[in-house]
């Protein structure tokens, strides 16, 4: 992977010599699967359409650590919203277009028959450039938002993907896993975190909740060492928190777990660190908008 410094100069290179405005949306376009490796083939094999886009978003950052994601679910809609660490606007304005560009051309794969359209909202006034970008992309476009973000309604993001192939997905997870513990993220607390937390819950699912209990911020904060303080910061500073790192590997492990029928409901809450299984049942409701148990019962599980 090349540096974040030779990335942006190779941006800005690019910018003073294209012969089109729009090439990081072009570049996007035509990065298939295969060039992504483990995190095209994870996402490509992932069982619904919401669950390709947030592996790939999550698992990009082996390829690029000059971001941080949020996925904010809406009453009728997922949004992912992107925001830039690189400190340099051309680089920004680069990564975001040519990304979304690129999960259009994974949704089309996946929602083939979905009449859902998704709308991309850009930071950038874009005045010169709007036409040929409406002819670029699939999704409606939205200029000068206060956020880069793409919407993706629910109905299309609980689609079941054509392409789903559980033993692929996860072979590829794993790969994925492995290349980024070969990497080094020196500031990147919050995948530090990540990891962290998700080591913990993968021991609990071996000993079946038999292990230590998930480390609070206090021992998160020791393992990595760091001050609790300094830790807090260093996560505002990536638009994160412990909580919201906690709850995210919460939700993708219950989602996980509630797909193998070897787990009671009860056992899920416990592996995840939930002290009553009804404390579960209500951030699971709040996360899916349904009970674990309607939430098993639907064709997606």
């Amino acid at each position: 992977m090349i540096s974040l410094s030779d990335a942006i100069q190779i941006v800005h290179n690019v910018n003073k010599y294209s012969y089109t405005p729009i090439w990081p949306a072009i570049y996007g376009k035509h990065l298939g699967v295969a060039t992504h490796g483990p995190i095209g083939y994870a996402a490509v094999s992932a069982p619904t359409v919401g669950r390709a886009l947030s592996t790939f978003i999550e698992w990009f950052q082996i390829r690029s650590a000059s971001y941080v994601s949020k996925i904010i679910e809406s009453e009728e809609n997922f949004e992912i919203v992107v925001f830039d660490t690189s400190g340099d606007d051309a680089y920004k304005q680069f990564f975001f277009e040519s990304l979304m560009r690129a999960f259009e051309v994974l949704i089309s794969l996946l929602a083939v028959e979905s009449k859902c359209q998704t709308t991309l909202h850009f930071e950038t006034n874009a005045e010169h450039r709007r036409e040929l970008m409406k002819n670029e992309y699939a999704s409606k476009l939205v200029f000068a938002s206060d956020t880069n973000k793409l919407v993706v309604p629910k109905a299309m993001w609980f689609q079941a993907s054509p392409l789903s192939d559980h033993d692929s997905h996860e072979l590829n997870l794993r790969k994925c896993q492995q290349l980024m513990e070969q990497m080094e993220y020196k500031n990147r607390c919050d995948i530090a975190v990540r990891h962290l937390l998700r080591r913990h819950i993968e021991e609990r699912i071996l000993r079946q909740g038999d292990s230590e209990l998930l480390p609070s911020l206090k021992q998160t904060s020791e393992a990595l060492h760091y001050s609790e303080r300094t830790l807090i910061r260093k996560l505002q500073q990536l638009e994160t928190s412990y909580k919201e790192i906690l709850e995210a590997e919460r939700r993708s492990f219950a989602d996980k777990l509630l797909r193998d029928a070897r787990y009671t409901i009860f056992e899920i809450a416990d592996i995840l660190g939930y002290k009553e299984s009804a404390s579960f049942c209500r951030a699971f409701k709040n996360w899916f908008g349904q009970s674990p148990s309607a939430y098993r019962r639907s064709p997606r599980a």
